[in-house]
């Protein structure tokens, strides 16, 4: 029916400017009228050379080719009259009622033809929703390999509560003899890259049922009333194969709030949509044995009214694994390449916290591709680490020239990053640390903490800003300037120091009170600072920089005891480029340290410790 009124309107609206265009068209081409007596006097005068006659209407025409319209009393008293006179006499017939008859014909024919189309057009639509569900559908039975419990690692609390849906759908006998019924919708929410679309297909394959599977935008459309229908057909078409599966990815796209009490018309089909959806939720008699899952990154914003109980009953968050997680993950991917025999999948781990499962699918990708372009038959640890930088970092600038100076305040840069993360107690292992530019980073000195971290003390958190402000204080000591290099240093010293005070009640002058709020879902994003007072905001503020300022001084404190070091670090860095953990624990352990740490100034014999060439040399040969 939209679609008949759309193109009823739009044939309406063609005619009216066909009409306007046509009489514009008339208006430019008409004759000039003149009364009849003014025709009689030129008629009198001998001026006129012809006169056209139609009906009671008459064109005169002059003996200098001007022609003017008039209507006359009687045309056959005046045809006789010209008779006697040397004037050419013309006669046509009125055109004017079949050109009528003619037009209105044809803007018959053209609405009949209108109508029949758009018929014919939802005809169509209404045949392709009825096999939109169909080809969304993926049977146990389609000749590829399901996908089990089996192939989903690093989730394991999921898998365990999941477990029951599959039972419930092999099953449903066993839950209806004792009177309950099963969750009606499981939405699984988490980060993007955590395995929720791979977690709905692993509970088909393992429950062997027929699974449908949708996006969120497959039912947005520019139509108002096409997502309501295809959520109908959906439900009817699932309902013949029960047991079975709907999936529905992103369904934040078609499930969004409605709060905001928008009318425009997508916001309008969105509502519709979603209106559809509940009520066909609701609809479920016990008999049914379909579960609805759907994912979503975006929780924060689903409307309520769909993520109540009764419709997706219940919870699951997928969050990215943990450091045995990431053990499994990686032992799945890294099945499917070539590994080295004496590869560590555990050092593996520990070298990519934080990361989702998709991120450590990439990840094994990326270090086969970088093994097979050196010419490797296997993929080794070196791999990975490369893989893992240009991830994290990028690819490296290799074609980026830096001065002998700039390359030297980076050196002293990193170095003092390096230094003071090994002096302070509460702190990270030194992992690396390069002054190879990657991405936007010029240099970067890496930290892997031992064991994943569920929690921060306030020790451990001033340590990381004092760290941070290592470069800062190391460019300070050694050049008496600061550079723009230290931006990102500040910036997440700033975001530390800030969630300290205004989050996580770490000031004892605050106290234990949140001025900050993050209602931005597992996307991230800017927190929202609360209202307060203009006294309470100053006090923040200065709480703030109180905290920063104290960490930039105990940063510069330990380097001014430990300038040689700083020094000497630095010489090698400049060397190098690269030193890794253990060539870091071989400088650290120069027998010269000692005398260096005490202000003994033989930073020259310092190159020429046995500790340090030996570093120099093994990296060489690496290189």
């Amino acid at each position: 029916m939209a679609i008949l009124i759309r193109n009823l309107f739009i044939f309406f609206l063609f005619t009216i400017i066909l009409g306007g265009s046509y009489g514009f068209w008339n208006l430019e081409h008409t004759l000039r009228r003149v009364t009849y007596s003014e025709f009689r006097h030129c008629l009198a005068n001998h001026d006129l050379e012809s006169i056209t006659f139609t009906g009671n209407k008459v064109i005169a025409t002059h003996r200098d080719s001007d022609s003017y319209e008039t209507t006359v009393p009687n045309a056959e008293k005046l045809i006789s009259e010209l008779q006697d006179r040397n004037i050419q006499i013309i006669f046509k017939k009125d055109r004017s009622e079949q050109i009528f008859q003619g037009i209105a014909l044809i803007y018959l024919v053209l609405l009949l033809l209108t109508v029949i189309i758009s018929l014919s057009k939802k005809r169509k639509i209404e045949e392709e929703e009825n096999k939109f569900a169909s080809n969304k559908l993926i049977l146990p039975d389609d000749g590829q390999k399901p996908i089990t419990f089996n192939d989903v690692a690093g989730i394991p609390e999921a898998l365990e509560e999941l477990q029951e849906i599959v039972n419930f759908l092999k099953n449903p006998e066993q839950y209806s003899q004792i009177g309950a019924v099963s969750p009606k919708g499981i939405l699984l929410q988490g980060p993007p890259g955590t395995g929720k679309t791979l977690l709905a297909r692993a509970i088909a394959g393992e429950a062997q049922v027929p699974f449908y599977s949708f996006s969120g935008s497959d039912f947005v459309e520019m139509f108002v009333g096409v997502g309501a229908s295809r959520v109908r057909d959906i439900f009817k078409e699932a309902k013949s194969n029960s047991p079975c599966i709907i999936f529905i990815d992103e369904i934040d796209a078609v499930g969004g709030s409605r709060a905001g009490g928008a009318t425009a018309s997508g916001q309008d089909e969105r509502s519709q949509t979603l209106n559809a959806l509940l009520v066909e939720m609701d609809g479920f008699s016990t008999s049914d044995t379909i579960v609805v899952l759907a994912a979503t990154n975006r929780p924060d914003i689903l409307d309520m009214a769909l993520s109540r109980p009764g419709r997706f009953d219940r919870q699951v968050n997928i969050l990215p694994p943990d450091i045995k997680g990431r053990i499994k993950i990686l032992q799945v991917h890294g099945a499917k390449v070539a590994l080295s025999p004496d590869i560590d999948i555990d050092k593996i781990a520990h070298l990519v916290p934080g990361f989702t499962g998709a991120e450590l699918a990439n990840l094994v990708n990326e270090a086969a591709l970088m093994a097979a372009r050196d010419g490797k038959t296997l993929v080794e640890l070196d791999d990975f680490e490369h893989a893992r930088d240009r991830i994290l970092m990028g690819v490296e600038r290799k074609g980026r020239i830096m001065s002998y100076d700039d390359r030297k305040i980076l050196a002293y840069h990193e170095a003092g990053h390096a230094i003071i993360a090994k002096t302070l107690p509460e702190s990270d292992p030194i992992h690396k640390i390069t002054i190879i530019p990657r991405g936007r980073a010029l240099g970067q000195t890496q930290q892997l903490s031992v064991n994943d971290r569920s929690s921060y003390n306030y020790e451990y958190l001033k340590s990381r800003i004092t760290i941070l402000m290592g470069g800062r204080a190391a460019e300070e000591i050694a050049f008496q300037q600061r550079t723009t290099g230290a931006q990102g240093d500040i910036v997440q010293a700033t975001e530390i120091a800030t969630n300290m005070i205004c989050k996580w009640g770490m000031s004892d002058i605050i106290g234990p009170q949140a001025m900050v709020v993050d209602d931005s879902g597992f996307l991230g994003g800017a927190s929202q600072r609360l209202e307060m007072s203009d006294k309470t905001a100053e006090l923040v503020d200065q709480e703030i920089k109180n905290l920063l300022e104290s960490c930039n001084e105990l940063a510069l404190q330990i380097l001014k005891e430990k300038f040689y070091l700083l020094k000497q670090l630095a010489i090698i860095l400049l060397e190098v480029e690269t030193i890794d953990d253990e060539e870091f624990e071989i400088i650290m352990a120069c027998q010269f340290t000692d005398k260096i740490q005490a202000g003994i100034q033989e930073t020259n014999q310092c190159m020429n410790c046995p500790a340090v060439e030996t570093c120099i040399h093994s990296k060489q040969k690496k290189n």
